[in-house]
């Protein structure tokens, strides 16, 4: 198997977004899209590779895990994602005032906040478990990047994520509304998947853009080659995302992007497990996503031509990752996913295959929203679509070759309308 592997999402909880960012006390989930990711040797162009598959399981976003299809979400160093409103309560500044009369109800208060503060900073390994592609993390330094549709390095990510309001028409056409890991929504897990099935992000079209630049890249390329085109390719995409989150009265916060070399993770790096060679980190703690160097759809192909378009569409899959946690969409689907994790594990396991065939498909629709020159090949797209490109996975996160290749293909013939990429109101031999 290559280094690379293909960066659809797989069967292992990679990338789920809700564990992508979170400390977690255990044994850390394998972050690479094993599960999802096409084997062997370089294809010829216009070929799917040979002797490889992208099936195979990848660890889900909340895992960071599966979702690795899910999605994986960051937060910033030492605390909470910043932006949506998480964080813990500031303190008064300034030195302590001389002791007055004793209060008991200013004592009470400030022990809760105390209390508060210290569940949502120290206890941000609870709070963000539950939060991390192959499937498919929140924010935190202050140098974290976001954009605008207007100005891309205009705004701080405090910034980016209060600036956006909501408007009162968007208020009464959905009931959808942004909620924290650590205040969760309340209801059913009908009334949770329901929601899932009519959030802002199942209708509307993305926003096409007039132009994205991608910069010429050789199959291997160097780092410097690489940080290039992922910039470039971050650039397309923070316009798409902060537009048609805006549109829709809902955060974003860009992540930034840092190539490394396995194992050789940055020092500086908020998250501190699920790091692996052959799939990009999704750290929701500070909105960064950790390349790996050797990662990328496009080298299974011997075609340079191939390249640009590869490592758009790859990051187009981390992106989602981004998406449903800004937007709190990995909440509500863990707090469903919690319920049925108990009550009816059929639908448990359904939910985690509709959630992974949604981010493919929007990830391929979003690779489609710029100019021809730099869209995914239709080399690149003939792979893609090709069952023999996938495995079933292991289980339980299995998905049908079949399956993969229909929702890839709505995304890649969907226009923008997200509507194409509802998987959740699809029949279940749709997303088998």
């Amino acid at each position: 198997m290559s280094s690379s592997g293909w960066g659809g999402p797989g069967n292992q909880p990679q990338g789920e977004p809700w564990q992508n960012g979170t400390p977690q006390g255990g044994t850390p989930q394998n972050g690479s899209p094993q599960n999802g990711v096409p084997q062997g040797g370089q294809p010829q162009p216009g070929s799917a590779p040979q002797g490889g598959q992208f099936g195979a399981p990848s660890p889900a976003p909340w895992q960071s895990p599966p979702s690795a299809p899910h999605p994986g979400f960051p937060q910033g160093p030492g605390g909470p994602p910043q932006g949506p409103g998480y964080g813990p309560p500031q303190g008064p500044g300034g030195p302590p005032q001389t002791p007055r009369s004793k209060r008991p109800w200013v004592i009470a208060g400030v022990a809760l906040t105390c209390v508060f503060a210290m569940l949502l900073v120290v206890g941000g390994g609870i709070t963000f478990l539950v939060l991390n592609q192959g499937g498919e993390e929140a924010t935190a330094g202050p140098e974290s990047p976001t954009t605008t549709a207007e100005d891309p390095e205009s705004s701080t990510p405090t910034e980016s994520a209060t600036s956006e309001t909501t408007t009162p028409e968007a208020a009464e056409e959905s009931p959808f509304e942004v909620v924290a890991p650590y205040d969760p929504p309340t209801g059913s897990a009908d009334e949770l998947w329901e929601v899932m099935e009519t959030n802002p992000f199942t209708e509307g079209t993305l926003p096409a853009l007039p132009s994205c630049d991608l910069p010429d890249t050789p199959v291997e390329p160097s780092v410097e080659e690489l940080e290039a085109v992922l910039n470039a390719s971050a650039t397309c995409l923070n316009q798409i995302w902060s537009t048609a989150s805006s549109d829709r009265g809902l955060p974003w916060v860009s992540p930034k992007i840092v190539v490394y070399h396995h194992p050789d993770v940055p020092a500086d790096a908020t998250c501190d497990n699920g790091f692996a060679a052959d799939f990009p980190r999704m750290c929701n703690l500070d909105s960064t996503i950790y390349w790996p160097d050797g990662y990328g759809t496009a080298r299974e192909f011997s075609d340079p031509a191939n390249v640009p378009g590869g490592y758009l569409w790859d990051l187009s899959f981390i992106y989602t990752n981004t998406m449903t946690w800004n937007s709190s969409l990995t909440v509500y689907y863990q707090t469903m996913r919690d319920q049925l994790e108990t009550t009816d594990e059929e639908r448990f396991d359904e939910a985690w295959r509709r959630f992974a065939l949604q981010r493919q498909c929007i990830a391929s629709a979003t690779s489609m929203q710029v100019p021809s020159g730099a869209e995914p090949t239709p080399a690149l797209r003939d792979a893609l679509t090709d069952t023999r490109s996938w495995t079933e996975g292991e289980p339980p996160h299995t998905i049908s070759p079949e399956a993969r290749v229909r929702w890839i293909s709505a995304g890649f013939d969907s226009g923008g309308d997200l509507s194409a990429c509802n998987t959740w109101a699809a029949d279940v031999e749709d997303v088998t």
